[in-house]
């Protein structure tokens, strides 16, 4: 009984993986062909080009009160 177990457990979890990815993918995909989605801050075509990282904290801080 418990040698069948084991592979049955195996199968239904790469199963419930292989699931999950495919809604995942589904959902970034649509999330990706959605225009009014926003950008990454470490995005190329993002608000600041991918270098939000770079900039110094006094810098984005005023952004962010500037945005308001």
């Amino acid at each position: 009984m418990t040698g069948a177990l084991i592979p049955f457990l195996s199968l239904l979890t790469m199963l419930a993986v292989l699931v999950f990815a495919m809604i995942s993918k589904a959902r970034v995909e649509e999330r990706r062909h959605d225009p009014n989605a926003p950008k990454s801050t470490l995005a190329k075509d993002g608000k600041y080009g991918g270098v939000a990282f770079l900039l110094p904290l006094a810098e984005l801080e005023r952004r962010r009160f500037l945005r308001r």
